[in-house]
């Protein structure tokens, strides 16, 4: 019985942030478009950068310190731009 309601509490918990996100203008979901881009970008280079050193092959100097400044400066950009994005979409009213 408990496993069924937080079930249905997660299940409309969702359907909350659906209806949400349907109703952000089209400049904000631009931004988080953009901003999912960037992490995708980001965690893929530091990916390739760990496998690499994995490998023994030696692209960067400082390539373990890369990897560390790509994952965090790729996810302070993300959240700023979904941050911002959910501003626009204050500022200018959601549909």
């Amino acid at each position: 019985m408990n496993e069924e309601r937080k079930t249905k509490k997660l299940q409309t918990y969702i359907n909350k942030v659906e209806k949400r996100l349907a109703s952000m203008n089209r400049g904000s979901k631009a931004l988080i478009k953009t901003a999912s881009a960037v992490l995708l970008a980001g965690l893929l280079s530091a990916g390739f950068l760990v496998v690499s050193a994995m490998a023994g092959l030696r692209l960067l100097e400082n390539q373990l310190q890369m990897v560390e400044w790509l994952i965090i400066y790729s996810l302070r950009v993300w959240v700023l731009l979904v941050c911002g994005s959910l501003v626009l979409d204050y500022l200018r009213g959601g549909q």
